[in-house]
């Protein structure tokens, strides 16, 4: 596997460098781009730089909402999963940039709009990075006209930014303007607001800045903003940054006339006393990004663009129209260049102080990235260390698998794949014998490893299980095992060639230490299970919600079902989905067993923080117990277990990766392991019920 140089921030260890790192994997639609140009923005990057190089307690203290999600995970997870999470979360690398130019050098199979060796403007954090290659969404670049240099080209993202705000300020053709800030996006929104036929003022107290935007054409320019007449503009964009919200805001209004409008270019808070802004009916406009388009996962992943009888400005066509004016002079970005650096003297620069923008340039990379072709399958040779190789580096692998399996004895975790290649490197620092990857036909090739563990999205649960049983590898698959009934025939298929492999699904609960406590007390005959499961509301935004995860019930629901299952000891003969609200996932399952005992789980959100999210209580004929979150477990009356405040809960985790990787070893089944037929049956049980298929409802 080939890699290359990127320029990374590192948050656990507070610094910034150009390091080594895989050479991220092509996805459906996208397109991979050899790097010629990327612009460091000095505003956006050095705050950035500030924060990884910013202290735990000043991190904490800028982030409250994250240190409230971790008081949450401690309170719920106890302090060692918490640790483990927040180790693992710190020593993530980060990638920097978000403007760039380059070449393409491969496309996935269902871009269609590129040609190989055209040049592409790039845009966007995590796409246009300060790296030697990046994968790039089709929305997110855009081709470079001939006339145009790749240096000049880079700038179209930061364009785009200065063409949303002046569209967000209803520039018209003879309007009177103020730029507050004349930093780089000051220097380009004045550009833009010029090329439009506005009239503009600057106010920036730098007198070498102040020179730059006059010589680019503004008409008027001040140090400070108190100095610029009053009730004279119909737009103030404020490009500046700072914690004096207040009364930049009210400055701010004050040179509007009545009805302007005030447009938040920079990172302020745009809040002011109502009288100044009511007695003159002031307008604030809020900038985001480079325009529609921006932080919307359909439009920036998933390829699908606005109608553009509906949303004329999108940020592609924002980057289409910063090429066009670049291309007829109207723009020119060139007199904003401070310097030119090669990547290696990246991280000197970044975050260090500039007068405007530095660009980077990197050399011609002649070796052809391997993550373009797929890598030959072959059958693996058995030895007596199990080499491992875990596809997905996300949260979950670095704070709960990770941990555990490095206590495992001869095993040897040999290769790390995840979609960018960041996380993979952030896990295999740890581990100096283990190799970051970011193609996993890449670990399914390798004849060192037999077993894979995969934890990424649940729609790519299906095809990785696939292919790793194709491989002749044994498999540990996150749940859920699929999240559509196509996927769920592909499995069929694969498990019809009568493959000796180990295969789990993570249902780790039917292997906890309460779970064997209490099915060690159970009473024979029929027996209602009551599960109360409330999990914690996720971001509109989260990956889950996109189109194609299957949601969040889908991808927990058969948790909860299979721990029921192994405590009944009998076949789920029906299973009933009743939706209270679909989209949020709220919804409470039916089950219904050989024997006439009887489950049901209700899977609905959690309405107070401090809510337990998992109660399960079990009743028959003089008998009655209650499960508490994991941390306690009374039977008729009498506390079996219960565990200290700050101690972790045991989910199990532990036993069910001990007991996959015994298996394996020895070759002897261990019966709390179901099994690939029963794992598929179950998910067809959950599928089907999901959808309302009668095969599954009332007899």
């Amino acid at each position: 596997m080939t890699d290359m140089r990127a320029l990374l921030r590192f948050p656990g260890e507070r610094r910034i460098a150009v390091a080594n790192c895989p050479i991220p994997a092509l996805l459906p639609g996208t397109i991979m781009v050899r790097t010629e140009i990327s612009v460091i923005s000095n505003g956006t990057e050095k705050q950035q730089a500030n924060e990884t190089r910013a202290s735990l307690v000043r991190k904490a203290w800028q982030r409250p909402d994250l240190v409230a999600l971790t008081m949450e995970k401690f309170r719920r997870d106890g302090p060692l999963a918490t640790i483990n999470a927040v180790k693992g979360r710190l020593g993530r690398p980060m990638a920097t940039g978000y403007a760039s130019c380059g070449i393409v050098v491969a496309m996935a199979q269902d871009v269609t709009e590129f040609d190989i060796g055209q040049r592409v403007a790039c845009a966007g954090l995590g796409h246009a990075n300060h790296a030697e290659y990046n994968i790039v969404p089709r929305n997110l670049a855009c081709p470079v006209p001939d006339a145009v240099t790749g240096e000049k080209a880079a700038f179209a993202t930061l364009y785009a930014i200065a063409l949303h705000a002046s569209r967000q300020s209803e520039l018209v053709i003879g309007h009177r303007v103020a730029v507050v800030g004349c930093g780089l996006i000051g220097q380009l929104v004045t550009q833009t607001a010029i090329a439009a036929g506005a009239i503009v003022t600057v106010i920036e107290p730098v007198p070498e800045r102040r020179e730059m935007a006059m010589t680019s054409g503004a008409s008027n320019s001040y140090a400070e903003i108190r100095n610029a007449p009053a009730d004279q503009f119909d737009a103030v964009l404020i490009c500046t940054s700072g914690n004096e919200t207040g009364t930049i805001i009210e400055a701010a209004a004050r040179l509007c006339r009545d009805r302007g409008i005030i447009a938040c270019v920079g990172d302020i808070v745009p809040k002011a006393s109502r009288n100044i802004l009511y007695s003159k009916e002031i307008t604030i406009r809020q900038v985001r990004s480079y325009g529609p388009g921006r932080y919307d996962p359909n439009y920036e992943q998933s390829g699908q663009d606005y109608p553009i009888g509906h949303v004329r400005w999108t940020v592609k066509r924002n980057m289409q129209a910063a090429l066009a004016l670049i291309e007829s002079g109207k723009l020119d970005p060139i007199p904003l260049v401070s310097q030119q650096i090669d990547l290696e003297d990246a991280a000197d620069f970044l975050g260090s102080p500039s007068m405007m923008a530095t660009v980077i340039r990197y050399q011609n990379v002649d070796n052809c990235p391997t993550s373009c072709k797929p890598a030959p399958q072959v059958k693996v040779a058995r030895n007596s260390t199990i080499g491992i190789g875990l596809i997905g580096a996300g949260n979950y692998t670095a704070g709960t698998l990770l941990p555990r399996l490095r206590r495992q004895e001869d095993t040897t975790i040999k290769a790390v794949v995840s979609q960018y290649g960041l996380s993979a490197l952030a896990i295999t620092r740890q581990l100096p014998d283990a190799t970051a990857l970011s193609v996993a036909e890449d670990i399914l090739a390798n004849p060192d490893i037999d077993t894979v563990f995969i934890t990424t999205r649940h729609d790519s649960h299906a095809d990785l299980a696939c292919k790793a049983l194709n491989a002749d590898k044994h498999v540990w698959l996150e749940k859920p095992l699929c999240v559509s009934q196509e996927q769920l025939e592909a499995l069929r298929k694969v498990t019809k060639q009568n493959n000796p492999q180990i295969f789990v699904v993570g249902h780790n609960r039917r292997f906890a230490p309460i779970t064997a406590m209490l099915k060690k007390h159970l009473p024979k005959g029929k027996i209602q299970f009551r599960y109360q499961v409330r999990p914690a509301p996720i971001p509109a935004d989260h990956w889950l919600n996109q189109q194609g995860q299957g949601g969040r019930t889908i991808g927990e629901i058969s948790h909860f079902i299979d721990l029921i299952s192994a405590l009944a000891e009998t076949e789920l003969s029906r299973l009933q989905c009743d939706w209270i609200d679909r989209e949020a996932g709220d919804s409470i399952w039916h089950l219904t067993f050989t024997d006439g005992s009887r489950g049901e789980v209700s899977y609905l959100r959690a309405a107070r923080k401090n809510t337990p999210k998992e109660v399960l209580e079990v009743s028959a004929p003089g008998f009655a117990a209650v499960m508490n979150d994991w941390r306690k477990l009374v039977i008729n009356g009498t506390t079996i277990l219960r565990k200290p405040l700050f101690a972790s809960p045991d989910k199990g985790h532990d036993d069910a990766i001990a007991a996959f990787l015994d298996t394996i070893k020895s070759g002897i089944h261990d019966p709390r392991i179901p099994g690939i037929d029963a794992e598929i049956h179950l998910m067809d049980q959950i599928l089907g019920a999901a959808s309302g298929d009668d095969q599954y409802g009332p007899a």
